[in-house]
């Protein structure tokens, strides 16, 4: 699938909506989107870029690729991961809030 690019207006209701999506996120989902605001990457490394151990990369990237921030494309077996135009546009627009990480209870 090919995205074009789009010319998204965060001045309607989708600008809250995001900012309290973006909040809520745990803090693996902000880390890859991190990751791939500079880069497209395969899962192994993304993981390691992101610093979001493997088991938990899938969760992760499940919250971001349900907003529409993330996609992927297929090579035989390997898949690689990128931001959507929509992806990179909210993670322009709401950098500051992706760099904002959540304190986690320690196990």
């Amino acid at each position: 699938m090919i995205y074009q690019m789009v010319d998204f207006e965060f001045n309607s209701q989708l600008y809250p909506y995001l900012k309290e999506m973006i909040m809520n996120l745990p803090n693996a989902p902000k880390l890859v989107m991190q990751a791939l605001s500079k880069k497209d990457y395969n899962k192994e490394d993304l993981s390691l870029r992101s610093g979001v151990r493997r088991g938990e990369l899938n969760f992760a990237l499940c919250w971001i690729e349900a907003l529409g921030f993330v996609y992927y494309t297929t090579s035989g077996r390997q898949k690689l991961y990128s931001l959507t135009p929509l992806g990179k546009k909210v993670y322009e627009e709401f950098n500051d809030l992706f760099h904002t990480l959540k304190e986690e209870p320690k196990d």
